[in-house]
């Protein structure tokens, strides 16, 4: 018993040195990891709320249908030819010009058809009235008139979507009138300072 615990008080020695190396170590590690922490800037939530550029209408909802007063009054379709009312929040700052274009991508057309091409809207400007007389720039739509043309979708039945998609600009000019929707978007390109869209549907029996 003597001579095993003789042998073994080398041993013992050995790993106690090692423990209290290791423990040093991580103490110092620890201190370390402290006082940086305590050197590190604080941050705090600021509580502030996003405010995402939005468009909206109190004629239809996002998805929804519009009525048949926003159709088309020619080629068959029973409408008015009637722009909705269109109003929007949160304009990007330094906005100068908008521009709202309206396009039906489910037209078997490359780019969709483009029903309303307007522009030159003044930065000031939140809310275009049902059938606005707002004095802005107009450009050629795809039924060849310039202004609104609502929807006319093919009489088989199946609904198609327009996307309202207005551009916030810091263009004082977007350009004259009579632009097509290519020229619009060529023309506002590297200036667009906030982009949002709303769309509708519509079908015909």
């Amino acid at each position: 018993m003597c001579t095993t615990k003789q042998r073994l008080t080398p041993r013992l020695a050995i790993l106690v040195a090692l423990c209290m190396l290791i423990g040093a170590v991580l103490t110092l590690s620890l201190q370390f990891a402290v006082s940086h922490i305590s050197q590190a800037p604080v941050v705090y939530a600021s509580g502030t709320r996003l405010t995402p550029f939005t468009l909206a209408s109190r004629d239809f909802r996002d998805g929804g249908r519009l009525a048949t007063e926003f159709a088309f009054n020619q080629s068959g379709c029973p409408g008015a030819n009637l722009s909705p009312e269109l109003h929007w929040n949160n304009v990007p700052v330094g906005t100068k010009r908008f521009a709202m274009l309206v396009v039906d991508y489910d037209e078997p057309l490359a780019g969709g058809w483009h029903h309303w091409v307007a522009y030159n809207i003044p930065g000031s400007v939140t809310h275009l009235p049902e059938n606005s007389d707002l004095v802005y720039t107009e450009g050629i739509n795809d039924y060849g008139t310039i202004g609104y043309g609502g929807p006319c979708p093919p009489t088989t039945g199946e609904t198609h979507h327009y996307l309202f998609l207005l551009y916030a600009t810091d263009l004082a000019s977007i350009g004259g009138g009579g632009l097509t929707y290519a020229q619009v978007l060529s023309a506002i390109q590297n200036d667009v300072l906030g982009a949002t869209s709303i769309i509708g549907t519509y079908s015909l029996p």
